[in-house]
């Protein structure tokens, strides 16, 4: 996983970097610069925007008993829009603003529970004599490698 990840962060400023050039190759460098400062500023913008609106879900959730297990994913996916937003390059501004549109983010949340499900278990207790369904503990185990 961290061969991935150290790849990851190496090849993707590489790439950016190839693909400002192309494109300031073909088009002009005011533009590619241009471009990149407004990617920038919108994505900043936009990360704002989200980061404050799924706290407020979050709280609102923990407020009202529930866990915030969705909002916590969009969470993390703003988390890591932002860190692509501090990356120079027109990809991971790109890449950050779809992250940061909610109707793009909740095919990348469908993708992150996808692979995130074969690794959470969950076991689910009721206290005897409830009659509710507020009285619940979680168990909860994370298994690095599933058994085939």
């Amino acid at each position: 996983m961290f061969r991935r990840l150290f790849l990851l962060l190496v090849l993707l400023p590489v790439i950016d970097i190839v693909l400002l050039v192309w494109i300031a190759y073909h088009v002009s460098v005011p533009f590619v610069l241009l471009l990149v400062l407004g990617t920038g500023i919108l994505g900043m913008l936009l990360a704002r925007h989200q980061s404050l609106r799924t706290l407020g879900r979050i709280t609102s959730e923990l407020d009202r008993g529930q866990m915030p297990a969705d909002s916590l994913l969009d969470g993390l996916l703003v988390l890591v829009a932002g860190v692509l937003l501090i990356i120079p390059g027109f990809l991971t501004d790109v890449l950050a603003i779809a992250l940061l549109f909610p109707p793009s983010r909740h095919g990348f949340k469908t993708w992150l529970r996808h692979r995130l499900q074969g690794h959470v278990t969950t076991t689910q207790y009721t206290r005897f004599g409830s009659t509710t369904g507020r009285d619940q503990i979680l168990d909860v185990r994370v298994i690095e490698n599933p058994p085939r």
